[in-house]
């Protein structure tokens, strides 16, 4: 696997890591540059009457962001590296695809055991995810015994 190529094209594992940093920024900000927020303050009060202060909620919406963030980067960078163990190479067709801002949304046609399947990636629009166009072959990883569990071999692996 690779990571620079898995972060610059995978739309899930770079919005989960961008949603990781933007809450620790928020929390680094609210503790250490604004210092409006008393840590010490809200563990003196009593746990009802600390949630119901303005800077426990900030505190916990941004850790939320924070661990939710890296915990959806770690659960789809498992995702990515359990291809290395046991895939299959299949060639895959493209079949629609579309733009939207920052991202490329593309759906894939291919066979995996005399059955037709279709997966749909959400991938960042850049140089690499450019080469693909309507009606191009991909080669594609697929798990054998779950053929919805696919990548595009050219934009996780060399």
């Amino acid at each position: 696997m690779n990571l620079r190529k898995s972060l610059k094209n995978d739309y899930g594992l770079g919005l989960s890591l961008i949603f990781g940093f933007v809450g620790t920024g928020f929390l680094c900000f609210l503790i250490f540059i604004k210092k409006d927020i008393s840590i010490q303050k809200i563990l003196s009060l009593s746990p009802l009457e600390a949630i119901k202060t303005l800077d426990f909620i900030y505190l916990a919406i941004f850790a939320i962001m924070l661990i939710s963030g890296f915990v959806c980067f770690a659960k789809r960078m498992m995702y990515i590296k359990s291809f290395e163990n046991e895939y299959k190479i299949v060639e895959g067709t493209v079949v629609d695809i579309h733009y939207i801002k920052d991202r490329c949304g593309l759906d894939v046609l291919f066979q995996l055991n005399e059955r037709v399947c279709k997966k749909h990636f959400s991938l960042f629009n850049n140089d690499q995810t450019k080469y693909v166009h309507m009606d191009s072959d991909v080669s594609l990883l697929v798990k054998e015994n779950d053929p919805k569990k696919v990548l595009i071999l050219d934009l996780y692996f060399d």
